[in-house]
Formats: structure tokens, C-alpha cells, sequence
């Protein structure tokens, strides 16, 4: 499933440093349907990821996008795994104080249970290394839409990188819900890279981010996970700071990532979606720290 490891960096598309006000910038509604970032998600290759919507504040994206045909033993960069594991774009947006996500990939319980270990997403910040928890459910199981507050996950996977089995995270560690201080458990291959986070009594909540994995719901090849997320708590005093987002699946065969710098003043805004509280952050004074906990193999 896997060869030669790709090394796990950040890639900055646009870099623009200054964040949209949200009244000039064309609203996002996080439901997981990308059409309002301008992008088409389609199957059998009609997906159209080139020209994002530069109308929304559209910080960076980042698009590798391979055959939806490859079988098992497709290549998808930096491994093999084909369209179940294909991760084919990432875009971030800010308007104002809100940071939004999209990513798409072929990660859906569709694939059966051991070819789905969605990862959760991993962002260095000003203020540390801060996860957001994806949720996924178990593969081959129901394939519904999960939202914020839906139950975490984590996948325990074979040393090639298949998935032996799934279990629930700690209860706080809900879908949607972002952390500092967390341990983070490598994807199965040396060197590894972080894929899975694990909270533990040292870590911090930063907040709750509107939330939607699409799964199985939308089109028959493809998932997307879309979410919007307060910045204030993640940047310097004076509201700047670079941001370095990054998503694959767990057994690391594929990723997106992102670089964004945020140099303008941040304007308090709402989140689009009512019913996401936010967490002020607290107590996180060391920047760049993080503890990675290796899995045990089963």
C-alpha cells in the first residue's frame, strides 16, 4: 500500500496576509457542498478543482487530484492506495475573524473498514500545535453526514497501513472540536507523520468549529469535510501569524496541506451557523511543542 514516504511539509498557493472582511466577502455555508468555494466535487473525473472563488476571501489552496479509477494499487502521491485514498484538494478562506476548510477527498465508509481511517486535521500555530477532531465513524458501517458534536474517532491500523479496527475517542474529543496540548499518533510507516490526535488531562480546548463530513451523502466517489472556525485565539496579541494546515488519511498514503499569513487586524464576526461555542484559549505559552504518542500495533 505504501512505498517511499514523502516528506510532511507546508506549501503556501496564495499567502495573501490580509483577511476579507466578511461584508465584502461572498458567504460560506459550512453543509459540505463546495459549490459556493467554486469548485466542482463530481465523480469519474469530472471534478473541477483550477479556479477557486477568489470572492470569498481564499487565503490558499492546494490541489492534487489523481485518476477516480485507481484501483487499490493507484499511485496517489506520496503512496498508493487509489481513489479510496486520494486526497484531492484543500482550500482556506478567511473573512474576518473566521477561518474556513475544505478539503475533499475519497475517505467514505463506502471503502469498507479497512481501506477508511480518515486523519484528523493538524495546524502549527502562533500559539502551538492545535488539532481539530474529524469524527469518521467506522468504515463499512452507516455512511450518514457527521457534524459538529458527533462522536470522535480512531482507527487502528496494520504496519502497511490497513485498518484493523475502530474505536470511539474520549468523550469531549467530539467532532468539530479543536485542542491544544494533544498527543498525536503517527501514521504506521517510518519516518511518520501525525495523523491522529489523542487528548489528554494536559490538553486545552480552543473551541468548537462548525462542522460537516460529508461521507458517504454526496456523490459516489468522493467525501468532504467543510468547517468555520474562530481565528482569534490562534494568532499573536496583535492578531497575525501564520497558520500551517494539514490533513491525510491515517495510514498517510495521501495529503493536502496549506500555508496561510494572517497580517490584518482580526474584526469579531460570528460564525455562520448558530450553536458553536467558543473556547477561550487558555494556559498554552509554549509555541511549536508537541507530544506524539507512537500507536501499539495490535
Amino acid at each position: 500500500m505504501r512505498n517511499a514516504l514523502k516528506p510532511f511539509i507546508f506549501t503556501t498557493t496564495l499567502g495573501l496576509g490580509v483577511a476579507m472582511s466578511a461584508a465584502s466577502a461572498s458567504a460560506i455555508t459550512v453543509d459540505g457542498n463546495l459549490s459556493d468555494w467554486g469548485i466542482t466535487v463530481a465523480d469519474n473525473n469530472n471534478s473541477n478543482f483550477s479556479s477557486p472563488s477568489t470572492t470569498i476571501g481564499l487565503e490558499a489552496s492546494f490541489t492534487e487530484d489523481q485518476n477516480d479509477f485507481a484501483g487499490n494499487n493507484g499511485y496517489v502521491g506520496p503512496n498508493y492506495g487509489g481513489q479510496n485514498y486520494d486526497a484531492e484538494f484543500m482550500g482556506v478562506a478567511v473573512q474576518g475573524n473566521i477561518m474556513y476548510i475544505a478539503i475533499v477527498s475519497g475517505q467514505r465508509p463506502d471503502n469498507g473498514l479497512s481501506k477508511y481511517s480518515p486523519g484528523d486535521i493538524y495546524m502549527t500555530t502562533p500559539v502551538g500545535i492545535v488539532g481539530i477532531e474529524v469524527g469518521g465513524g467506522i468504515g463499512g458501517g452507516a455512511g450518514g453526514m457527521i457534524t459538529e458534536g458527533d462522536a470522535g474517532s480512531t482507527y487502528n491500523l496494520s504496519s502497511n497501513g490497513y485498518t484493523q479496527s475502530y474505536g470511539t475517542t474520549d468523550a469531549a474529543q467530539t467532532a468539530g472540536s479543536v485542542w491544544a496540548n494533544a498527543d498525536w499518533i503517527q501514521d504506521p510507516i517510518a519516518p511518520g507523520s501525525p495523523v491522529q490526535m489523542e487528548i489528554n488531562g494536559a490538553s486545552t480546548k480552543v473551541a468548537d468549529a462548525d462542522y460537516a463530513y460529508t461521507r458517504d451523502t454526496d456523490t459516489n466517489q468522493h467525501s468532504v469535510i467543510e468547517l468555520a472556525l474562530d481565528l482569534t485565539n490562534l494568532l499573536d496579541e496583535d492578531g497575525s501569524g501564520s497558520i500551517g494546515i494539514h490533513w491525510s488519511p491515517s495510514c498517510g498514503n495521501d495529503i493536502v496541506h496549506a500555508l496561510i499569513n494572517v497580517s490584518a487586524p482580526i474584526t469579531t464576526t460570528e460564525v455562520p451557523e448558530p450553536g458553536s461555542a467558543l473556547v477561550w484559549l487558555v494556559g498554552v505559552g509554549m509555541i511549536g511543542a508537541m507530544r506524539v504518542r507512537r500507536r501499539k500495533r495490535s
